[in-house]
């Protein structure tokens, strides 16, 4: 029998040995799908045992540091295996991508592989069946919120519903985490350097999560984003041993408050598990979820107390829709004695404020090597934009004070200037029209701040005596408009004539974070002389239809009815090829359904009607862009060509007084 102190000799040796290999194995060249650029390279398993699965390391990392180049961000450089995804499907647990006898997902349901990983352009595409479910895998660079370069992982997954059934899906990615050699940093969340079991749900969740082994010396900082441009919160956030997760495809009892010790083993090996809980999927429907993680930057001020600060590279001010942003410091005692009456404080230029809480916090004692960290709710206040420099200082009672500073470009909101074009003044032509008419109504819409403005809603506003045209929208929509950008959007108007004089044209514009714009012009429409009109002004009628005379309706109507109260007509036609039948009064003679006194039907006499019309004697006077008067309708007697025309009209305005008026003729050719 090996003695027992042999036994644990021998086994830290086995350890130190197959640790050693595992580094040596991370460091061998690159294998699988690859994409990098000059930060990280993303690395996915091509099959097909384990096909689809990831992994992340550093190419040159943060360029302002050599310790984080090529080093380990997620395990598995040379063959992606223990990050990987589940999908629940209707309650059950499917493994996305290829099939495995490994631990990570052993003996648990995977789909089919219809196009493994491939490469293209800077993504990396892999799709798999699941079932009903067709699952895009979607890998590519983005920018990271604190640095602005593209230094993350932009991991995307696309689920759309094949089926004919409604189906409740839910996801949940494993990211086995990794700094360079380190498998068991700290997680470090808002206030929180997270070392054990910790579940997180809601508004618990933060904008983001880092690691790192020390703030004075650090070889890697990862990070990972939860909320950003595009990206949207899971509704749990695990950080736990990776071997639980990977023994459990989806829920288990969790382990709250356990270390981070692989379960089953004895080394530490920290992992994070994102889930976004079952929801209904409708057939045809996609749905995507997305999560960022690559380096993290943080600024850094080594001294006896060491600082590093952290916060978005880049926020938003927008009206309205001021959201806060995250400002975490770090504090690291790295001097040889215990820091009494710590404490640290977050100084702030003028543009940004608290959004809760005090700037200075009071963090206790320091023991030599300890780091904590205070974390700050940020919101902008729009009175400066542009690059600001927010600044951490510490101080203790018995170690030299420290400060570090970190720049953050505030973008100005939206803003929207409106230009808008349309003729001064309308004309009338010799035949008593207005010209233009209908005419092009021009707003140019330019966003002179200093981020996107999304949504952009503009909505053009006419008043009495001007209308839009069929196919002329009042309200218009632009998704995007990027800063110092133009954007025109155009309309087709008629003048009516009912009322006329200068006319305000308005155009608003709303986008999400922007004030209100507005522009105005006037439009002067001059008065147009009322027209008494035969409408059809000219027609072609068959002389009888199935055997039975041709009826025609001929109406006589008013353009425009201005300050209208009352009307005498006598008419003529051809009495060889129409005869009258019988005389309708029009809504000029009507009132709220009521039938207006005194009215005539007129009297035919020969090739005539005499005297049609009446008064609006009970009613207020009528003022409409167009009315008719009264409709007459025909029987066709023989054919050919009949002139309605007008021997005698009188019009009565205002105090039934005679006003001014032309009078057109039509035409009926009875074939």
């Amino acid at each position: 029998m090996i003695p027992r102190s042999h036994a644990i000799a021998i086994a830290a040796l086995i350890a130190l040995v197959s640790t050693a290999i595992c580094i040596a194995a991370e460091s061998q060249p690159p294998g699988g799908v690859s994409i990098n650029n000059e930060f990280i390279r993303i690395r996915v398993n091509p099959g097909p045992q384990e096909a689809g699965r990831l992994a992340v390391d550093t190419t040159g990392g943060d360029p302002s540091r050599s310790s984080d180049d090529n080093k380990v961000l997620i395990y598995g450089s040379r063959e992606p295996w223990t990050s990987f995804t589940t999908v629940l499907l209707d309650g059950k647990p499917m493994i996305f991508g290829g099939p495995t006898a490994r631990r990570a997902g052993r003996d648990v349901a995977v789909g089919a592989v219809k196009s493994p990983p491939r490469a293209a352009g800077e993504t990396i595409l892999c799709t798999a069946d699941l079932g009903d479910l067709e699952v895009t895998q979607e890998l590519g660079f983005a920018r990271g919120p604190t640095t602005r370069v593209k230094d993350a992982a932009s991991i995307v997954y696309r689920i759309t519903n094949r089926g004919q059934a409604p189906r409740a899906v839910g996801l949940r990615v494993v990211l086995d985490t990794m700094l360079g050699s380190n498998d068991g940093a700290p997680l470090r969340a808002g206030d929180k350097a997270i070392t054990t079991a910790t579940q997180l749900r809601g508004d618990q969740i933060p904008d983001f999560w880092q690691a790192f082994d020390s703030i004075s010396k650090p070889e890697v900082i990862a990070q990972g984003t939860l909320r950003a441009s595009g990206v949207a919160p899971p509704d749990r956030l695990e950080m736990l041993d990776w071997g639980t997760l990977a023994d459990s495809p989806w829920d288990f009892p969790f382990p709250t408050g356990a270390g981070f010790t692989r379960r089953g083993e004895d080394e530490v090996d920290t992992a994070v598990a994102l889930y976004w809980d079952p929801q209904p999927l409708q057939p045809g429907q996609t749905r995507s979820y997305a999560t960022l993680y690559g380096v993290g930057g943080v600024s850094l001020s080594p001294a006896q107390l060491s600082l590093g600060l952290t916060a978005p590279a880049e926020v938003d001010y927008q009206h309205e829709d001021v959201r806060p942003f995250t400002v975490v410091a770090y504090l690291e005692n790295s001097g040889g004695f215990e820091s009494r009456g710590t404490t640290c404080a977050l100084d702030l230029p003028k543009g940004l404020k608290l959004a809760e809480g005090q700037a200075s916090l009071n963090l206790g004692l320091l023991k030599p090597g300890e780091t904590r960290q205070a974390s700050w709710k940020v919101v902008p206040t729009g009175e400066s934009s542009g690059a600001l420099k927010i600044a951490a200082n510490a101080a203790s009672e018995n170690l030299e004070p420290n400060r570090v500073e970190r720049e953050i470009t505030v973008n100005a909101a939206p803003q929207i200037a409106l230009a808008l074009a349309a003729p001064d003044k309308l004309s009338i032509t010799r035949e008593n029209r207005y010209s233009p008419n209908p005419f092009e109504i021009k707003c140019t819409a330019t966003n002179a701040g200093g981020q996107a403005a999304r949504n952009l809603v503009l909505t053009l506003s006419l008043p009495d005596g001007l209308k839009l045209n069929d196919g002329s929208a009042a309200t218009q929509v632009k998704e995007r408009l990027d800063p110092g950008k133009t954007s025109e959007f155009r309309w087709s108007a008629t003048a009516t004539g009912m009322p006329t004089g200068d006319l305000p044209v308005i155009a608003k514009a709303t986008a999400a974070g922007a004030r209100l714009a507005e522009a105005r012009r006037m439009v002067s429409v001059p008065w147009l002389t009322p027209e008494i009109r035969v409408y059809p002004a000219s027609q072609s009628v068959p002389a009888s239809t199935d055997g039975q005379p041709t009826l025609i309706p001929i109406a006589v109507r008013l353009a425009p009815a201005r300050e209208f109260t009352g009307s005498r007509i006598t008419i003529t036609y051809d009495a060889t090829i129409l005869e009258p039948l019988y005389v309708s009064r029009g809504e000029a003679f009507v009132d709220a359904g009521r039938l207006l006194s005194p009215w005539s039907g007129g009297v035919t006499q020969s090739d005539r009607l005499i005297d049609i019309g009446g008064e609006r004697s009970d009613a207020p006077a009528l003022n409409v862009p167009e009315a008719t008067l009264f409709t007459v309708v025909f029987m066709v007697k023989s054919p050919g060509e009949s002139v309605i025309s007008f021997e005698q009209t009188s019009l009565l305005g205002l105090a039934r007084k005679p006003a001014a008026h032309r009078a057109i003729s039509g035409k009926v050719k009875v074939e």
